[in-house]
């Protein structure tokens, strides 16, 4: 009777920290770009037994000498069941260009329309929001923009553990080179903590680096 006793209560401690590990947290970036501050980017979670839903925002605004040169706003909704992803449904303000994706999981086949055009694949798709670590859990995957729907295929490093914001935290570090629809290339550093949560992010756009910093350890922004 003890052996059962302590039997069950591994079981239930086992599953208890199974779903804290895979519940992801809420998180707020400080974006920068050349060390200034330019927007942010946020990720809001729902979840109950049978589904994460995922609420995502984006704003950057460039000035230069007080004038807007670049402007960019993305609103994206996912819902996730089982580990899979369910629906998307994203709009993007690109500089004055109108894009968008939605996306329906009817029964494993991917039913997508986007800016891009409209296609269906029975293959597992994963979008460019980046905030689930099994997008670098392999040496290439292919990924959904979440823009337009076109699909940016990804080669994947990983460069280490490292710690980062002072030392406060520990993580893994990956890099994804890829290649947009249009051609343009997407060059990405990005780290997750050992929760698997992401952490942090730097890519170049035009030849500059835009910078992710989680506001709970950047330093040089208030909370």
């Amino acid at each position: 009777m003890k052996f059962l006793y302590l039997f069950l209560l591994s079981v239930i401690y086992c599953d208890a920290f199974s779903k804290q590990s895979f519940e992801p947290r809420d998180i707020y970036f400080n974006v920068y770009r050349n060390d200034s501050p330019i927007g942010y980017h946020k990720l809001n979670f729902f979840t109950n037994e049978k589904e994460i839903v995922a609420n995502i925002e984006i704003k950057f605004e460039v000035t230069f000498l007080g004038f807007v040169v670049y402007d960019y706003f993305h609103k994206n909704i996912e819902t996730w069941q089982n580990g899979e992803l369910s629906k998307l449904d994203s709009k993007t303000d690109k500089n004055g260009d109108s894009l968008f994706c939605t996306l329906q999981n009817q029964g494993g086949t991917y039913k997508v329309i986007g800016s891009s055009g409209e296609k269906s694949s029975d293959s597992y798709l994963i979008p460019t929001s980046y905030w689930r670590m099994e997008l670098v859990e392999s040496n290439h995957k292919s990924t959904l923009n979440t823009q337009d729907c076109s699909v940016i295929d990804f080669k994947i490093s990983f460069l280490g553990e490292e710690k980062i914001y002072n030392n406060k935290l520990n993580t893994k570090h990956y890099k994804l080179v890829g290649k947009e629809q249009t051609g343009e290339d997407v060059i990405i550093d990005i780290w997750y903590d050992n929760n698997k949560n992401w952490a942090k992010m730097i890519f170049i756009k035009d030849g500059t680096e835009i910078e992710y910093k989680d506001k709970n350890f950047d330093v040089n922004h208030d909370q």
